[in-house]
């Protein structure tokens, strides 16, 4: 339901957004709960968070957002209108500012009484994704066949909560054992969807291979001798 007054825009800001940049904080900080992926359980723990931070501001700043919300006259919240600039100030302190401390206190809170450190990526196949660099992927499926391909800028991996599911920009042909045996002539990638794989594993580009010391310095002499053979043409054209 989108507000359509004055007062309803006041009970949401008042009632709901505190709530939902806690959250917001919380989960950035400690990773996205399980239990409260349900849309309901979010708002009515938003619309609790809210109210439990409203309270504690009519406690500290209850007679000074009493005046700043008094309409007098004027009629609901004018104060408002009057004082724009303190109106603005107590909307980024009390529905920004101090959820989004509160939330990160919490968390700190929180760390320091658990034995083991939390890591907020939500899940292990978010993990092994995350800032991953360009890489080679092999995946065995649960019908035993082997899928591969490559990585890149131009693929796709999925992030919790969606399901788990993987896009390669191109696919390669592997052998009956794994191995990667060449590019797919005509390939635009695959995708594999999660709950089929049973075995992923990520590689890293092959190194280029070094080139052996001897080759180098014939490859250092032939460069240099070109180099002295066209200077001595250009020379000799200038001479005639």
């Amino acid at each position: 339901m989108v507000p359509s007054t004055v007062q309803q825009l006041a009970v949401l800001v008042a009632l709901v957004l505190p709530g939902i940049f806690y959250q917001a904080v919380s989960d950035r900080l400690r990773g996205p709960q399980a239990a409260e992926q349900e849309p309901q359980n979010r708002a009515l723990r938003a619309i609790a968070i809210s109210g439990l931070l409203d309270a504690v501001y009519a406690v500290a700043a209850g007679p000074w957002l009493a005046r700043l919300l008094d309409g007098g006259e004027g009629g609901p919240l004018a104060g408002v209108l009057r004082h724009p600039r303190q109106a603005g100030l107590a909307v980024l302190l009390l529905v920004v500012v101090v959820p989004s401390w509160a939330a990160w206190a919490a968390a700190v809170v929180r760390r320091r009484r658990e034995r083991a450190h939390y890591e907020p990526t939500p899940t292990a196949w978010d993990f092994l994704f995350a800032d991953r660099e360009p890489c080679f992927v092999r995946i065995r499926l649960k019908g035993g066949l082997w899928v591969g391909g490559w990585l890149g800028s131009r693929s796709a991996v999925s992030a919790f909560p969606q399901p788990q599911d993987i896009y390669l920009e191109s696919q390669w042909r592997l052998g009956s054992d794994g191995t990667f045996l060449g590019r797919m002539p005509g390939t635009t990638g695959v995708y594999v969807k999660g709950s089929e794989i049973e075995v992923l594993e990520l590689l890293a580009a092959p190194a280029p291979a070094p080139v052996p010391v001897a080759r180098r310095e014939q490859d250092d002499d032939s460069t240099e001798r070109s180099e002295r053979e066209g200077r001595q043409g250009r020379q000799g054209r200038q001479g005639r």
